[in-house]
């Protein structure tokens, strides 16, 4: 019986952990760059400091990076041709879809660098699909916690 215990709590120690790790989404949501203009580069840092000062000790060193929303994107502002980036995205395969091309539908997301409160590039990432608020996922070569405007602020 002292044994079976053992064992038990063993694979109580061992498991339970995985169960809170934070889960990392390693698909590439980035489909190609976008240069947000100084206004939005701005008002999107602006929304990244005024957030990591609110969550930044219950975030800890979980996310060095924020993702953060720096301008919708209109199908008209892109100027470069998209098409192959899509095909072989990883994510946002709904751009198949009418609806993805929609108005607000694509967006440009800055990469801010928590330590030392400036973006990591001056040059935005633009997405179609966007993974859950709070989850890490990649963006280019970042791993980085995806904050939507609106929440925590």
């Amino acid at each position: 019986m002292r044994t079976f215990i053992l064992t038990v709590a063993a694979l109580l120690l061992v498991q339970v952990p995985a169960l809170f790790a934070q889960k990392v989404d390693l698909r590439n949501y980035v489909i190609g760059g976008f240069d947000p203009n100084s206004n939005e580069m701005r008002a999107a840092g602006q929304r990244a400091r005024r957030y990591w000062e609110k969550n930044g000790r219950r975030i800890g060193e979980k996310a060095r990076y924020l993702a953060i929303e720096a301008a919708a994107v209109m199908p008209g502002d892109i100027i470069q041709p998209l098409w192959q980036n899509m095909i072989n995205a990883q994510s946002g395969s709904g751009f198949l879809l009418p609806s993805a091309w929609e108005t607000g539908q694509m967006h440009c997301l800055m990469i801010y660098d928590t330590r030392s409160a400036d973006f990591a590039t001056k040059r935005g990432y633009l997405v179609i699909e966007t993974p859950h608020p709070g989850t890490l996922a990649r963006f280019g070569d970042y791993i980085a916690l995806f904050v939507r405007p609106g929440l925590f602020w």
